[in-house]
């Protein structure tokens, strides 16, 4: 599992850890499941490229006993959202830093983020609650409810655009050419150089170009060698479409902030 629990408070994650602080963390890693506490190990990358983890033996019924890494960090980012855009009535996109490097400890128990906060707003006739929310946990949100999707609830992009969830968040399939900003949300399809397809060249499908300090960017905080291994991954990203010279739709990035993913729920083995 990528994640784990340092003296039973602080989130760590596996592939932040380096060889030269071993010793640190022996003998202080627990399960995230308290109630489990199975100790926990580190393994580094290996050299064929799969991702240092933490590995131990489980109590009976521990989720994280037979939950894949991916689940678990679909899991956490619902959880993020849950905390606080749950109970908002309205929300506002807020703009993460990169995972790399981020803090071990969260003020939210299972953010994989920076904390969202409520802003309270006094209306004539009531309190308005407004949540902010990073690209990562809403992301989360929209994989797993279904409900979500189709919410009227208003939504505020980081460009200040008012939408609401169901005509601002597109999911790939459900993709047309618009004027205005919005967030378009589904699977890398294929990688080809610095875009990311979400269909074959002929299907006119939405993309995701890349620029170069973007794509470097998306690497080093994924910890990928290569751009093709996003294949197969959940991505969400905000942003205004063109149309290619072949007629194909797409958004150009040259800020990584702009866009966020989870891995595959059934990556391939």
């Amino acid at each position: 599992m990528r994640w784990a629990l340092f003296d039973g408070t602080q989130q760590i994650d596996a592939t932040e850890l380096r060889e030269q602080d071993r010793g640190d963390y022996r003998d202080h890693l627990s399960c995230l499941d308290q109630e489990c506490a199975a100790p926990m190990h580190w393994r580094k990358r290996s050299k064929d490229g799969k991702a240092a983890t933490f590995f131990g033996h489980h109590a009976a019924g521990c989720e994280y006993g037979s939950k894949s890494d991916e689940q678990v960090e679909l899991q956490r980012a619902v959880e993020e959202f849950n905390a606080i855009a749950n109970t908002a009535d309205e929300l506002v996109i807020r703009l993460d830093p990169l995972p790399q490097n981020r803090p071990v400890t969260e003020d939210t128990p299972g953010a994989t983020g920076t904390p969202g906060r409520v802003h309270r707003h006094q209306g004539a006739d009531r309190q308005r609650h407004a949540g902010s929310v990073g690209y990562r946990p809403l992301l989360g949100k929209l994989i797993t409810d279904p409900d979500f999707r189709r919410s009227r609830r208003a939504l505020t992009l980081s460009d200040r655009t008012r939408t609401t969830i169901a005509d601002g968040c597109v999911h790939v399939d459900d993709f047309t050419l618009r004027s205005t900003t919005m967030i378009l949300w589904g699977q890398v399809g294929n990688v080809r150089g610095s875009f990311l397809n979400t269909g074959y060249m002929g299907e006119k499908k939405p993309a995701v170009l890349l620029h170069k300090e973007a794509a470097s960017a998306v690497k080093d905080s994924l910890n990928l060698t290569e751009l093709s291994e996003l294949n197969g991954w959940h991505f969400l990203v905000e942003g205004r479409f063109q149309e290619s010279s072949n007629g194909g739709p797409y958004v150009s990035l040259d800020n990584a902030r702009m866009i966020a993913f989870l891995p595959p729920r059934n990556p391939a083995s």
